[in-house]
């Protein structure tokens, strides 16, 4: 494979720190289920997650890690994108940036990409634990486990120091990547917790809408596991496919105008203005010349 014929032909003229940012599968595993898994399964999800091509992308990327990292991805996945409404940012202000969640792994790179460009270094995601194992940019992601209420011990801890810091926050309330219900392309219902935290720690929050929509092999699959009743998702084996497939696209990324945290008062519950938010987020996708449902 090209990343490692690269790491064997340039041995001496690279740094030891860019091997070491280098995927793993065996290491995303972890140790107890490589013990149980077959060789041919743990190939599989090496081609599954495309562990060559990402280390090719770190092993070329003249950024090879901190948030110069986001752009290199997506020149090396030739993504590009364009934005609307950055007029509606006060640079000077600490935002919690509420973004729907089309694809699962597309959108952190290119808001990162953006965020880099308007902010520098200073801001973080919350995410999908597989994208820590993304080395080159795991200070910006603040994993989550979307599929299991169990969360590490320190995790409340990071969200509080992450949320006190100024740094910009982004957070996909929807915690899931979209389904495909009755036809159309549809986010799931949005968690409560970051109306929550916006009024706790005094933060506007501002509606962020990024184009884009997975595949029809990505639906069949989330289909499937609802119906078999499966506590895992099948479609997120292919998330990684999912961005790959994305090569040549471009996508619209809509910013809203920031919503004042004084505004979430007792008239309505969390829920109901989670609920709400999620709607101007939706209504932000009017104009932005993409396909319907995108």
């Amino acid at each position: 494979p090209s990343a490692y014929c690269f790491i064997l032909t340039s041995e001496k003229a690279m740094s030891k720190d860019r091997t070491d940012y280098l995927l793993n599968v065996e290491e995303v595993l972890g140790p107890k289920l490589m013990k149980k898994l077959p060789r041919f399964a743990v190939n599989f999800f090496k081609r599954r997650i495309h562990q060559d091509e990402i280390n090719d992308c770190i092993m070329h990327a003249e950024h090879y890690c901190g948030a110069g990292f986001f752009g290199e991805a997506l020149k090396y996945l030739d993504i590009t994108y364009k934005v609307r409404g950055q007029e509606n940012l006060d640079l000077s202000h600490k935002y919690l940036f509420a973004c729907n969640h089309p694809l699962g792994g597309p959108e952190a790179l290119i808001i990162g990409s953006l965020f880099h460009d308007i902010y520098g270094e200073v801001f973080k995601v919350l995410t999908n634990q597989l994208l820590r194992h993304m080395k080159p940019l795991a200070e910006f992601f603040i994993p989550v486990n979307v599929v299991s209420s169990k969360q590490s011990r320190d995790l409340g801890l990071k969200v509080a120091d992450m949320f006190q810091s100024d740094s910009q926050v982004l957070i996909f309330p929807a915690g899931l990547c979209a389904r495909k219900l009755d036809g159309k392309v549809t986010e799931l219902p949005w968690k409560k917790t970051f109306i929550t935290q916006a009024r706790k720690y005094e933060r506007d929050i501002v509606p962020l809408h990024i184009s884009g929509f997975n595949s029809k092999r990505f639906f069949f699959l989330s289909k499937l596991s609802m119906f078999l009743k499966l506590k895992f998702n099948l479609g997120m084996i292919y998330l990684v496919d999912e961005l790959f497939n994305k090569r040549g696209q471009e996508f619209v990324i809509t910013i809203g105008k920031p919503i004042p945290y004084t505004r979430f008062d007792k008239s309505k519950t969390d829920l109901q203005w989670a609920a709400e938010i999620k709607d101007t987020v939706q209504e932000l996708s009017v104009g932005n010349g993409c396909l319907p449902n995108m």
